[in-house]
């Protein structure tokens, strides 16, 4: 009767056993990740519980109080295990969410030309959003609005408006949601700044009007510039509201949200995307209301047609794979171009190659926008 009793245990400590496995390997990757998370150095403690646990199968001559510790011990590894994973989860949804802003962007007075003739405009999203931009009119009927990136704000663009405004565009720049002078909750990936995108384009064309009584003054073609999220929202943009742009240069950008947080986890937190970025994302839905099938610009981009897209991304890019950016392209209708930019990190392909990046970016919205 007594190994009849034994075998039922074992039996039964079986799925125990794996439990304890995993939480053992899932404990070993967050203890790793404990000298950029102090916290997690807690899990080291969890490792050995399935040693713990093979011990309490096999050994009989244990006293029933240090039966009662192991056991306690396993129960506490799986729930602090568990609980700790949860914790780096919310913790990357609310960074994610409430990113840090940007260090060292440059200023609109290092721009004198474009200072000068900048206004300071300000305009509402259909969900009454205040943003706040600078304009700045060109000597052409041709309009570029650019999108920054993520964590940044319209100042991280300066160089590129400086570029199209030297080069005779009407430049309008921006914050999305959440971002400079911009009111908003929290940052959306594209999903909610597509509003902001459609506000300000709409601010743009009220202007013109009203600087311009002639209509053929009037500005005709309008090309998005989007860096990075700005880039994924260019992409989102043009798929939801066709005819509205003609040109579109996609920089940097990912291919979803799910890709994002992914290599996000990986680069920035040194944690594995997985199991951490699923739960992340879920949590980032549960917050928010958004799903992540409506932030996959390599989907989207299957709806525009008709619109010119230069894609651009640098192959020294850690933050989002240059995979990306080959994902969207390889998805992307015709007309299409994809330019992979040498010695260029993360949002850096103009500073990489600042003579070639001018020569292509304003050739392809010259002959873009006719």
């Amino acid at each position: 009767m007594r190994i009849k009793r034994n075998k039922r245990f074992i039996v039964t400590a079986i799925p125990m056993l794996i439990i304890t496995v995993l939480v053992s390997i899932l404990s070993f990757v967050m203890g790793r990740g404990g000298s950029e998370t102090a916290i997690l150095n807690i899990s080291w403690l969890f490792v050995p519980s399935p040693i713990i646990l093979l011990i309490l199968i096999y050994k009989n001559q244990i006293s029933y109080l240090i039966r009662i510790v192991a056991k306690i011990y396993i129960g506490l590894s799986v729930f602090i295990t568990i609980l700790l994973l949860l914790a780096v989860a919310w913790t990357g949804s609310e960074t994610a969410l409430h990113p840090v802003v940007c260090e060292d962007m440059e200023h609109l007075s290092d721009y004198p030309n474009l200072a000068k003739n900048t206004e300071m405009v300000e305009f509402r999203a259909a969900d009454d959003t205040l943003l706040k931009g600078w304009l700045n009119f060109g000597t052409s009927n041709q309009a570029i609005v650019l999108l920054h990136g993520y964590r940044c704000d319209k100042r991280a663009m300066l160089q590129e408006a400086n570029m199209l405004y030297e080069s005779g565009f009407t430049v309008l720049l921006f914050d999305f949601r959440h971002n400079g002078e911009s009111e908003g909750d929290f940052v959306s990936f594209g999903y909610y700044e597509k509003q902001d995108v459609l506000a300000a384009i709409n601010k743009l064309r009220n202007l013109d009007i009203e600087r311009h009584s002639n209509e053929a003054d009037q500005i005709k073609q309008i090309g998005l510039l989007g860096s990075s999220n700005g880039g994924a929202t260019a992409v989102l943009f043009a798929a939801d509201h066709p005819g509205e742009i003609q040109a579109l240069v996609v920089d940097s950008s990912f291919k979803s949200l799910d890709s994002a947080v992914a290599q996000s986890f990986t680069h920035f937190v040194g944690l594995p995307a997985f199991p951490f970025a699923p739960i992340t994302v879920w949590i980032t839905e549960l917050k928010t209301g958004i799903s992540r099938k409506a932030i996959i610009p390599e989907q989207s981009v299957k709806e525009i047609s008709n619109t010119p897209i230069f894609i651009i991304h640098g192959l020294l890019d850690e933050t989002i794979s240059k995979n990306d950016s080959e994902s969207i392209y390889s998805n992307a209708n015709d007309p299409k171009q994809l330019w992979l930019v040498p010695n260029a990190d993360h949002g850096e392909t103009f500073q990489a190659a600042e003579s070639e990046y001018r020569e292509r970016v304003v050739t392809f919205f010259e002959e873009s926008l006719r």
